[in-house]
């Protein structure tokens, strides 16, 4: 695993189009904690850095299609769902 830096971690909000409040609300975690990892004071650990992760490799798939935000947020599970969806299917075919 690599660690994300703070520019990559902005740079992914920034493509979601998010605020960092939004942004801390789909990882779960606090609108401080995300400042910190954009200012490099803090890196992200545990299963931020894995959604990080799965969010900076959807960066890079023309598949991967953003909930819808609903009363001006997206649901935060929706995302997880939508991450997961994609890594697990490649996976299932393999598998088959």
């Amino acid at each position: 695993m690599r660690t994300l830096s703070p520019n990559e971690i902005r740079s992914i909000r920034t493509w979601l189009g998010m605020s960092r409040k939004e942004f801390g609300h789909i990882l779960w975690a606090a609108l401080t904690t995300v400042e910190q990892w954009e200012t490099g004071e803090c890196a992200p650990v545990g299963a931020h850095r894995r959604l990080l992760e799965l969010l900076a490799r959807a960066l890079d798939n023309s598949d991967f299609i953003l909930p819808k935000r609903v009363n001006g947020s997206v649901d935060p599970l929706l995302v997880l769902y939508r991450l997961l969806e994609t890594h697990y299917a490649s996976e299932t075919h393999t598998n088959m």
